[in-house]
């Protein structure tokens, strides 16, 4: 086989990897905002999955990577492999959470996303 051919047969095993895998894969979106009790957040890292679900990560003290999916499912991820400030690849389309925020009130739209915590943080996160 050729390098050419190589190069194709990569190619498409990696589309049928990022197909196979694409309620689980989080990329960035470099033009979303975090405000957090109205304090704009500028560290942290805003990335989105197919279905619109919202993955939060901070790499700047104090880490943090937080997870709000539809149904108001809010938690931190228990296992996630990232290149960072590019995407993450979670353990599942509903991932086992370390911390999940049973509390919190979730409001979620192609565009937004505002909830409040159960700890009294209220986050709003502008997407695009």
């Amino acid at each position: 086989m050729t390098l050419r051919g190589w190069r194709v047969l990569l190619v498409l095993a990696a589309l049928a990897f990022v197909l196979w895998h694409r309620q689980r894969i989080y990329v960035r979106d470099p033009l979303a905002s975090v405000t957090r009790d109205g304090v704009k957040q500028p560290g942290t890292q805003v990335l989105i999955s197919y279905t619109g679900d919202v993955l939060l990560q901070n790499y700047h003290p104090p880490m943090f990577a937080e997870l709000i999916q539809h149904g108001s499912r809010v938690g931190t991820p228990a296992e996630m492999h990232c290149i960072a400030y590019v995407a993450c690849l979670l353990d599942a389309h509903w991932p086992k959470l370390l911390a999940l925020d049973d509390r919190a009130m979730v409001t979620m739209d192609g565009r937004t996303v505002d909830y409040l915590a159960g700890d009294g943080h209220d986050t709003f996160v502008s997407l695009r």
